[in-house]
């Protein structure tokens, strides 16, 4: 978070920010912690994109992935996902 944090404030020049990230990473099973994220993103005025495809439908309450799992939902700007 420390570097994302510093990239962010070398770019504050930048017209648009987008934070790419993978939601659940396959190989290892960790979650992308996207309150964390999110934060960054609101501080520093950034646009926040997750890749959903190998979280969504089985987490979260209700499976819609790791946005609702991390108590994010419907505050990542960009979802890639297989249900849409």
């Amino acid at each position: 978070m420390s570097d994302l944090e510093r990239i962010l404030e070398e770019t504050r020049g930048a017209r648009t920010r987008l934070i790419a990230t993978g939601g659940v990473f396959s190989m290892d099973g960790d979650v992308a912690p996207l309150a964390e994220i999110r934060a960054l993103a609101e501080r520093h005025d950034a646009l926040v994109m997750v890749d959903d495809r190998h979280g969504t439908g089985f987490f979260g309450p209700t499976g819609r992935g790791p946005p609702e799992h991390r108590g994010v939902p419907g505050r990542v700007d960009i979802e890639l996902d297989t249900t849409r």
